[in-house]
C-alpha cells in the first residue's frame, strides 16, 4: 500500500449555527461557545409541532437544534448573475452553498489568483435535499386534502356558500403559507443543483455531482474529491457538506425511533440522550499538495487519507456496527500509509448516544489498542457538542475543525463532557475528551496529525486522516516507494528511518559558540569512554540553522576530528573547512538547500557494485532479489549471477566485466543498482526533491520520480538493451570516456582519419567521443599520449 498523495486545503468557508462564515465558527469553538437554541416559528411552530410526550403521535417531543439565523446573501452586489426571482425559490441548501463556495474562492485569492475552470470540480455531500420540496409537495397534494373534507358528511351539511368560503379561504392560507410552482421550483430543490449552481456562476468546468451517504455524505464527497485529485480528473476541488434538513417532519420522524434529545448535547458523556439536530454547510477548496506549493497556496492542512467501509449484517439497519467503524478507522490509516499510534487528537463522530458513542469508543480501541499508547494520550473530541449533528453536512463540520485546530496548532474543548459514558472506561483508554482550549503540543513522530470519523445512518463509514502543513514535507510519498515503509513511521519526523551503518555524529545548533559548547561536552565523554550511540540524527538537528556532521570509525578519530573542528570554527579558515571536508567533516550554516539526484548511465557500472551493501542492507539485497525475478525469464539466469563473484578469482571477475558491457546486460544492471541506492537513501530520510539521469539514467530517475515502477522500468531497459545488441553493420562502432580540455580533446581527433566524434559533454574536463571503431582506437590512443 503505496498510500495517498498529499492532498492540501488552500481554502475553507462556513455557514454555521450562530457563524456566518468559518472565521466566526473557529471563534466559536474556541471559546466553546454552546450554538443549541429553540426553534423559532420562521422554521415550524412548536404550538403545532411539539409536545414533551414521545408517544403522542405526529408529535417531535424536542424542539432544541444547531440552527442557521444569519448569513450574508446579495449576489446581485457580488455580481452573481442569480435573478430575485430565481434566489427566492432556491432551497437553502442552495443558497448556503453558494455563500460558502463564494468564502472559501475568496479565502484562496480567487479570482486574482485563477483556477483553471476547465480543471476545477464541485463534489459535496447532501442527504434528502433540503425542506423546499417538502412545501412544494405539500401544495401540490392541495387536491387530496380538498377531496377529504368535500366528502366528509359534516362538511355537506354546510350550505355551498358557507362550503365555498371555506374552500376559498383553505386555497387562500395555502397559497401564502407554500410556494407557487414556476419553472424555477425543480431547478430551486434538487439535491444535484446545490453542486451544480457553484460550477454553473463560477464557469467550472469538471464534474458536479452530490454524494447521499446519510450522516457521512460529506465524507464521501471528500473521499470522491481526494480520489479524482489523485486520478489526475481535475487538479481543483471545492467540496465538504450542506445540510438544511430541519422540518418538523424530520424531528417527528427522527423522534419516533427515539434517536433526538431533548436535554442537549453531550458527546460520550454520561446523560447523553440522543442527538441534537443541527444545520449549515462547510467547504473546502482542495488541490495536490505539489500543486499548492508550486502555486505558493496557503495551506491549512493536508489530508494524508481517507477510508470507508459498511456495517454488512449487523442487528438492524440503523443501529451502529462497531466492526464496520473499525474497518472505516484502520482503512483510512491504512491508506495514508501512516501508523495510528502517531495521532494525538481525534475528531469523533459522537452523536451524542449512550449506545452509539460506546460503540464508536470500541471501533477506535480496536484499531488504536494494539500499540500500547500511554493512557489519555489522544485527545478526542466532537464538534456536534457545539453545534449539534449536521447529518450530510457533519463530517464536514467535523474536517473543519480539525483542519483549523491543525492550522493553528491548538486543541479545542468539547462541551458538555462532565462525567463519563457509562460504557466507557477512560481510565483504561489512550483517549481523553479534552474540555479545554489548549496548544497542540504532544507528537509521537513530531507532526500532528489527527483522524476524523464520520458514520452513516444505514451502515456507511468514512474515516480521513489529516495533518499538519510543513512545508518539504511532500517528498514523503517517495520515500514510502523507495523504502517500502510506512511513511509516518518516527523516522519521517524526529528521527531518519535507520541508524547509521558506522559513526555519524550530526549535531545542530543556533551559533558557532553553541556548536562548540555542544562539541565539547561530547569531547568529556569521550575521555570517559563514553562515544555516542550509533543512532539516526534527530530532525531537529537537521534544521538547525548550524549543522555540523562528523563520519568517524572509532572513539580516537572522533575525538581527534571534533579537536580540528573547533579550531576551524575558532579560526574560521576557508582552507581547514575545505580539508577537513575531505575528511568527513561537514558543516551548513545557510537553510538545507534543495537535493538533486544525478543518475549515471551506462558505462558506469564494474563487477561486485554495491557488493558490501548488499550483504549487510536488506533494503538493497531485497532489491536485488526483485531485479532477479523479473530479469531471470528474460536473459534466462537472475541478474545478480552476471554482476557478483568470487573477487579472489579473476578470471571470474574478468568475465563478469566482459558480460556487463553487454548493453542487454548493463542497462538493467545499472538501472537496478540506481533504485538499490534510492532505496537505501530514503531509509536514512534523504530523497531527492529533483531529480535527473544521464542517458541510460534517465529510467533510475523516472523511478525515482514515481512515473515507473522498478519492474516496469527493467522490463522496458532490457527491450531497449536487447534490441540495441541486436543491431548488426559491418562496423558497430566504439566509444570512449576521454578526461582533459575540451578544446585539447577537439584538437586531437580533428587530425585523426576517420570518423570521430565528441558524442556527448559530460564537464569542461570530460567528455564521451564515438565514431568508428578504428577511428576511435586511433584517438584514444593519441589522447593518452
Amino acid at each position: 500500500n503505496s498510500g495517498l498523495k498529499a492532498i492540501a486545503v488552500v481554502g475553507v468557508g462556513a455557514v454555521l449555527p450562530q457563524a456566518p462564515n468559518a472565521a466566526a465558527f473557529w471563534k466559536n469553538i474556541k471559546e466553546g461557545r454552546y450554538s443549541i437554541t429553540d426553534v423559532q416559528k420562521d422554521r415550524w411552530d412548536p404550538a403545532l409541532y411539539y409536545d414533551p410526550d414521545p408517544k403522542v403521535p405526529d408529535k417531535s417531543y424536542t424542539k432544541i437544534g444547531g440552527w442557521v439565523r444569519e448569513w450574508e446573501w446579495d449576489p446581485l452586489k457580488w455580481r452573481l448573475p442569480i435573478p430575485p426571482r430565481v434566489s427566492e425559490v432556491m432551497d437553502l441548501t442552495q443558497i448556503w452553498a453558494v455563500v460558502t463556495a463564494r468564502e472559501v474562492l475568496n479565502d484562496y485569492g480567487f479570482p486574482d489568483k485563477p483556477l483553471n475552470g476547465e480543471r476545477t470540480a464541485v463534489i459535496l455531500g447532501n442527504a434528502m435535499g433540503g425542506d423546499t420540496h417538502l412545501y412544494t409537495a405539500s401544495r401540490i397534494l392541495f387536491p387530496e386534502f380538498e377531496k377529504d373534507i368535500t366528502s366528509a358528511s359534516s362538511f355537506k351539511e354546510l350550505s355551498p356558500e358557507l362550503q365555498k368560503t371555506i374552500l376559498k379561504e383553505f386555497r387562500d392560507r395555502v397559497n401564502k403559507r407554500y410556494p407557487q410552482i414556476t419553472e424555477d421550483t425543480m431547478p430551486g430543490e434538487l439535491s444535484n443543483i446545490v453542486s451544480g449552481r457553484i460550477a454553473a456562476l463560477y464557469n467550472f468546468r469538471g464534474p458536479n455531482y452530490v454524494t447521499d451517504a446519510a450522516c457521512a455524505s460529506a465524507m464521501a464527497a471528500i473521499n470522491s474529491a481526494i480520489h479524482g485529485l489523485e486520478e489526475n480528473d481535475f487538479d481543483a476541488v471545492i467540496t465538504g457538506g450542506i445540510d438544511a434538513n430541519m422540518s418538523a417532519s424530520t424531528y417527528v420522524k427522527f423522534c419516533k425511533i427515539g434517536a433526538l434529545s431533548a436535554t442537549g448535547t453531550r458527546p460520550y458523556a454520561d446523560g447523553a440522550d440522543g442527538f441534537v439536530m443541527g444545520e449549515g454547510a462547510a467547504l473546502f477548496l482542495l488541490k495536490r499538495l505539489e500543486d499548492a506549493e508550486k502555486d505558493g497556496d496557503k495551506i491549512y492542512a493536508v489530508f494524508r487519507g481517507i477510508g470507508g467501509s459498511s456495517d454488512g449484517k449487523g442487528k438492524g439497519i440503523t443501529a451502529p456496527n462497531p466492526i464496520g467503524q473499525r474497518l472505516a478507522v484502520q482503512r483510512g490509516w491504512d491508506n495514508a500509509g501512516l501508523s495510528p499510534e502517531t495521532a494525538t487528537m481525534i475528531e469523533g463522530h459522537g452523536t451524542s448516544t449512550k449506545v452509539g458513542d460506546a460503540a464508536e469508543l470500541e471501533s477506535l480501541l480496536e484499531v488504536f489498542s494494539k500499540y500500547n499508547l500511554p493512557n489519555k494520550s489522544i485527545a478526542l473530541g466532537s464538534v456536534k457538542s457545539n453545534i449539534g449533528h449536521l447529518k450530510g453536512a457533519a463530517g464536514a463540520a467535523g474536517i473543519l475543525k480539525t483542519v483549523l485546530s491543525l492550522h493553528e496548532k491548538v486543541i479545542p474543548p468539547s462541551l458538555n463532557f462532565n462525567k463519563p459514558n457509562p460504557g466507557i472506561d477512560f481510565d483504561k483508554s489512550p483517549f481523553y475528551v479534552n474540555t479545554k482550549l489548549k496548544p497542540w503540543e504532544e507528537t509521537r513522530d513530531g507532526i500532528r496529525r489527527a483522524g476524523v470519523s464520520a458514520f452513516g445512518f444505514g451502515g456507511t463509514n468514512f474515516h480521513a486522516v489529516l495533518e499538519e502543513y510543513i512545508p518539504g514535507r511532500n517528498m514523503e510519498e517517495k520515500k514510502a516507494l523507495f523504502a517500502g515503509e510506512d511513511i509516518g513511521q518516527p523516522s519521517m519526523s524526529k528521527v531518519s528511518a535507520k541508524a547509521p551503518l558506522q559513526g555519524a555524529l550530526v549535531i545542530g545548533a543556533q551559533s558557532e559558540s553553541d556548536l562548540i559548547e555542544k562539541l565539547n561536552v561530547i569531547s568529556n565523554k569521550l575521555q570517559n569512554n563514553d562515544v555516542p550511540k550509533i543512532s539516526p540524527p534527530l530532525q531537529e538537528d537537521l534544521q538547525s540553522k548550524i549543522r555540523l556532521a562528523i563520519d568517524y570509525v572509532d572513539s580516537d578519530e572522533l575525538t581527534e576530528k571534533i579537536d580540528k573542528t573547533i579550531k576551524a570554527i575558532q579560526n574560521d579558515k576557508p582552507a581547514a573547512w575545505r580539508a577537513l571536508r575531505a575528511k568527513g567533516v561537514f558543516l551548513g550554516r545557510r537553510e538545507t538547500p534543495k537535493l538533486a539526484f544525478l543518475y549515471t548511465g551506462q558505462g558506469s557500472q564494474y563487477a561486485n557494485m554495491l557488493k558490501h551493501l548488499k550483504e549487510k542492507e536488506k533494503i538493497v539485497s531485497d532489491t536485488f532479489a526483485e531485479a532477479d525475478e523479473i530479469m531471470k525469464p528474460l536473459i534466462g539466469k537472475p541478474l545478480t549471477d552476471l554482476i557478483f563473484v568470487d573477487g579472489n578469482d579473476k578470471d571470474a571477475v574478468a568475465k563478469a566485466e566482459e558480460n556487463l558491457k553487454q548493453t542487454a546486460i548493463t542497462q538493467p544492471a545499472v538501472l537496478t543498482i540506481d533504485v538499490a541506492l534510492t532505496r537505501l537513501f530514503a531509509a536514512y530520510g534523504i530523497t531527492p526533491d529533483m531529480v535527473m539521469g544521464h542517458s541510460l539514467g534517465e529510467y533510475g530517475a523516472l523511478v525515482a520520480a514515481g512515473s515507473l515502477s522498478l519492474p516496469e522500468a527493467l522490463k522496458a531497459v532490457s527491450a531497449r538493451g536487447s534490441e540495441m545488441t541486436k543491431v548488426s553493420v559491418k562496423d558497430n562502432g566504439l566509444m570512449a570516456a576521454a578526461f582533459g580540455p575540451i578544446e585539447e580533446i577537439e584538437k586531437i581527433i580533428s587530425k585523426i582519419d576517420g570518423y570521430v566524434v565528441i558524442a556527448n559533454i559530460n564537464s569542461y574536463k570530460q567528455v564521451v567521443i564515438g565514431g568508428e571503431t578504428k577511428a576511435v582506437e586511433k584517438a584514444v590512443a593519441k589522447i593518452r599520449d
